[in-house]
This record gives C-alpha cells, sequence and structure tokens, in this order.
C-alpha cells in the first residue's frame, strides 16, 4: 500500500521534503510489513514527529546553556545545598538555573556530545570522539555506538564506519529498523498510541502533536488511498470466554487499575502464546469495534473447534436491517431552560445556545470551552442541574453538553417494542413512556457501548489520549456502571485544558486523572477528582468514549 506525496503533505510536510524521501519510505515501509492503514498511519506520525516534519535526520545539539539544564538537568542543573535544583525565570516560565559545566559547554556541539553520550550504548571515553561521531541520525534517530553496529548488521553495512549513511541513503531504512525492533506493528495492530509513543520518546512528550498527526494520517490515507473494507490484521479467533462475563486487563494482576473491558460469555480470543504460571494468558479480541490486546485467566478460556479457525467462503452479506434513528423530545422549545426545575427530558431550548461549529481543532476546543462556560452547572441559578432531595443529574448535564456539541447522546431512547417495529421498517412516532424512555447514567453506558459507534462514538483505552481528544476538540465523556443497577451510575465529561486548568499526570507526562466536568452532588464547571473515582468498588464497569 505504497503512500503519495498528497499524503505527507496533509501532515505538513514540505512538498520538497515529501519528495525527497517518498520513494525511501514506500520501499522500506513495503518490505518490513509497514502495510496495513492503521500501521502505515502509526507509523508515518512518529516519523514526522520525531524529524521535525521530515526536516532534521540529525540531532541538533547546539544547545544554550538554558537548554542543556533543562534537557539533561541531573548533568547541566544548578542545585542548592539540600541538593534541590535552583530555578530562574526564562521568558515567563520557571527553568532549572544551569551550572558551570553548562555555561562552558553550552553552543558546542561536538563537545557536548562527546560528555553526554560518552561511556553510554557502547561509546568509549570522552576522548575517543564516539559521541559526535554516533550522535542521533535518522528519521528516528539512532544514537549510540552500540545502536550503530546492530544497524549495520541489519542492513548490511558497516555504518560504524560511515556514519553519515545513517542520515543519508538509509535514513528511513533507520526508522523502519528502530520500528521494527519494538515490535511497533504489533502496537499499531491494536491503535495503541500510547504504547507506541513510549516506546519511541520513552515518556510522552509531545502527545498531543502525535495524535494530531495520526489523525491527519488516517484522514489523508483514507481520503487519498481508500482500502477494502476489513483491510488490516484480522483477528485470528483461537479460544471463547466460557463464564458470563471476563475482565480483560492491562496486566496480569486482578485490579482496578488494570481493568480494561469485560468479555461476555462467548466472546471469541486469540491467544497471543502460551499462559504464565499463575495462569494468565495475554490474548487479543476486539472490544468496540477496536482490537485489543490484554490478559485473562486461561482457565475461563474454551479452544475453539479447528474448522471454526479454518477460514470460510465468504457468505453473502445479510440483508441490511434499518437503521436505529436518533430520537429526541421535542426540540427547541422556549420553555426548556437552564433555570427551569422540569423539562428534563427534553434538549435545552434557548435560543442563544452555542454550537460547536469551528472546523480547526483548536476552534472546537474553543467552542467545547464556550458550552461549559455557558451551561454553568455550578451556577445556583440553574436548577435543571442543581441536585434536590438525594437526586442528581449527571446524565442531564452530560446529554446537554454533547447536545450543544453535535454529538448525540440519547436523553431518550426507543423502547424494546419500538426498537421491535423499527427492525421490521415501520415509522414510530415519538411518545414517552411508550415508544421512549429517559436514560439514566447507568443506561448510558450500556448505551454506549451497544449503540455508541453507530451514532459516531469511539472507544478510548487510556486518559492520556482521552485527554488529547479533548484538547483537540473531541467531546469526550468517563461513564460508570453500578454493580447496584437501582443505585445511580456517574458520568462526566472530559473537557479542553487550558493554561489555568490542567489534568494531573505523572513525571512522564501520563494522564493519571483527567480535567472534568459535571453535574452530581456537587456539581462544577472545571475540576480533577481527587481519585478516579471510576475505579471504585461501587461501580462494575467503565469506559471512556470521545466523539470527533
Amino acid at each position: 500500500m505504497p503512500i503519495t506525496s498528497e499524503v505527507l503533505t496533509r501532515l505538513g510536510v514540505s512538498r520538497a521534503n515529501a519528495d525527497r524521501h517518498l520513494e525511501a519510505l514506500n520501499a522500506a515501509m513495503a518490505q518490513h510489513g509497514i502495510d496495513t492503514p492503521l500501521r502505515i498511519a502509526h507509523f508515518l506520525a512518529q516519523v514526522v514527529h520525531e524529524s521535525g516534519h521530515l526536516k532534521h535526520v540529525e540531532e541538533n545539539l547546539n544547545y544554550s546553556a538554558d537548554g542543556l539544564a533543562n534537557t539533561w538537568p541531573a548533568r547541566f542543573g544548578a542545585r542548592d545545598a539540600s541538593g534541590a535544583y535552583l530555578r530562574v525565570m526564562v521568558g515567563g516560565r520557571s527553568r532549572i538555573k544551569p551550572n558551570a559545566a553548562a555555561l562552558q559547554l553550552q553552543r558546542k556541539p561536538e563537545a557536548i556530545a562527546n560528555a553526554c553520550y560518552a561511556s553510554r550504548m557502547g561509546n568509549r571515553d570522552p576522548a575517543s570522539g564516539d559521541g559526535w561521531r554516533y550522535r542521533g541520525r535518522g528519521l528516528i534517530q539512532l544514537t549510540g555506538r552500540d545502536n550503530y553496529r546492530e544497524f549495520g548488521r541489519w542492513v548490511g553495512e558497516d555504518v560504524l564506519a560511515d556514519p553519515d549513511a545513517v542520515a543519508g541513503r538509509h535514513c528511513a531504512r533507520s526508522a523502519v529498523f528502530f520500528w521494527n525492533r519494538r515490535g511497533l506493528n504489533a502496537l499499531a495492530d491494536i491503535d495503541d498510541l500510547h504504547g507506541i509513543t513510549r516506546a519511541i520518546n520513552g515518556g510522552l512528550n509531545g502527545f498531543a502533536a502525535r495524535r494530531e498527526l495520526l489523525e491527519k494520517a488516517r484522514r489523508a490515507l483514507r481520503e487519498l488511498l481508500p482500502v477494502a473494507p476489513g483491510a488490516g490484521p484480522a483477528l485470528t479467533p483461537t479460544h471463547r470466554v466460557v463464564p458470563a462475563q471476563l475482565n480483560l486487563r492491562s496486566a496480569p494482576q486482578v485490579s482496578p487499575a488494570t481493568w480494561i473491558a469485560t468479555l461476555n460469555q462467548g466472546s471469541e480470543v486469540e491467544l497471543c502464546g502460551e499462559a504464565d504460571s499463575a495462569g494468565w494468558v495475554k490474548v487479543r479480541v476486539v472490544v468496540n469495534r477496536v482490537l485489543r490486546e490484554g490478559h485473562v485467566a486461561q482457565r475461563y478460556l474454551a479452544a475453539l473447534p479447528a474448522r471454526a479457525r479454518a477460514a470460510t467462503p465468504e457468505a453473502a452479506p445479510a440483508p441490511a436491517l434499518p437503521a436505529i434513528p436518533a430520537v429526541h423530545m421535542e426540540e427547541n422549545r422556549a420553555d426548556v431552560i437552564r433555570a427551569r426545575d422540569g423539562g428534563r427530558a427534553y434538549p435545552l431550548g434557548e435560543p442563544d445556545r452555542p454550537r460547536r461549529r469551528a472546523a480547526s481543532a483548536a476552534g472546537r476546543a474553543a467552542m467545547l470551552r464556550e458550552i461549559v462556560d455557558y451551561l454553568d452547572v455550578a451556577a445556583p441559578a440553574h436548577l435543571r442541574y442543581r441536585p434536590k432531595g438525594g437526586s442528581t443529574y449527571c446524565n442531564i448535564y452530560a446529554c446537554d453538553y454533547c447536545y450543544l456539541a453535535g454529538a448525540y447522546l440519547p436523553r431518550v431512547w426507543w423502547t424494546d417494542r419500538a426498537l421491535q417495529r423499527i427492525a421490521l421498517g415501520e415509522s414510530v412516532a415519538v411518545a414517552y413512556g411508550d415508544t421512549v424512555r429517559e436514560l439514566n447514567a447507568n443506561a448510558l453506558h450500556d448505551w454506549l457501548e451497544e449503540h455508541g459507534t453507530r451514532f459516531g462514538w469511539h472507544r478510548e483505552f487510556d486518559l492520556s489520549s482521552l485527554q488529547a481528544a479533548a484538547n483537540a476538540g473531541e467531546v469526550c465523556l468517563v461513564v460508570a456502571r453500578r454493580k447496584d443497577l437501582n443505585r445511580s451510575g456517574h458520568i462526566v465529561a472530559v473537557v479542553p485544558e487550558d493554561e489555568d486548568r490542567l489534568a494531573h499526570r505523572d513525571a512522564v507526562g501520563e494522564v493519571l486523572r483527567p480535567l472534568e466536568s459535571q453535574a452530581g452532588t456537587r456539581n462544577f464547571r472545571h475540576e480533577v477528582s481527587r481519585s478516579a473515582w471510576w475505579r471504585d468498588a461501587r461501580f462494575q464497569s467503565h469506559a471512556y468514549w470521545r466523539h470527533p
């Protein structure tokens, strides 16, 4: 599946750089299995980001003293007597103060390389010059004598003797070498941007920019290089789930933090190796139309008969069922307003309500902030969301937020009987209590699971990706269903960050708790929860969703 120059220019690459690298990229990707839309999109997003839009194929080590101190603080940061870093204000930002070594080496690229890379990654001492000789080169840069030696074996050339070749004729192959050595096709197959970024970067630096490039790459491939439906790595089921439900986990241990999804009885999975000593086995499975990997206890799986695994002739497509239409109670009622204590089954009808209509990511994020400010969920005068007599209205607020943002989340949904009539091709009128019913947070959790993808919702599996999507102007939700269905579940909007309001991240930049907006026992416009409430033992299941 060769790409074109236009695919690269859609990602912000200049025409000259696209033409310069196109042939080498296509050859290297085809030779080494980067050949499905998902693999190509992820690969291009990372390569374009790492290389500054294919402009940089050699590491720039021309650091200022400030750059040295804040890139390598352990080596170049000034400390006080207690060992804490000293800080100074630079351009309105708090920065680590450079030490004497940084001041001595600033703007001396060769000396910086030999100081920072000596006696590491197979390099010899500073006097050898290996740090400079084997500095970062390639579209995804290789650094250090050991990596150059290993790459040379891979391409069948002595690049130790000719290191400039890595930035020249082998710059595209260096990126593919890095990609293959880290096994990143497997992560691309399950659409794991988070895992790929950590494998390349060591953390999540530039995650939002990488995600934006990934979305551009997907769109460019879809529009410019149409492929047959279903193209890409297929699931080859080997086993099925035996119990009524089985939890898929990110690691082989039982913990709220490892839960990915709940697989229903009969779900088909593909084993990815042998079980460990504790009986956990890695599997692949399709969850909400997304291929995912995780761990399950093997004792809860039954092998599929051999004939069930074999390829079968493609059957004639089944007749398409009528599409299920979105449904609302009467829209644009002027009496359905934020200040009214009632009418909650109806969508907001105030004529001045804002909408998410901007085209750019920044514009859409700004519109989402405007919607949050307009709804002003914590305002005492907005009785529509104000808790009363033990009742809370997280579902009302989430539906209003989605409605104004143009993402369908049902305040009411068809009854089972109405759905049967729709399936028979009948036209069904909206009648409260007869053909439609209200959905609480528990029911919204299940609706998103069953119907969400039909209405443009995409399941996310990590909070860094969810927060990045919100920052890019997408409608994002966290929803949790209670174990006791007689008790209220919960649903919140994850909203765009700004300079004053940020999600809670760990030291490497991974989002632990996103920036939320909610109605509930306590209403707030922008806040980070004190704990990951969705993992509380009261909840049976939770999920993250986004709507472009």
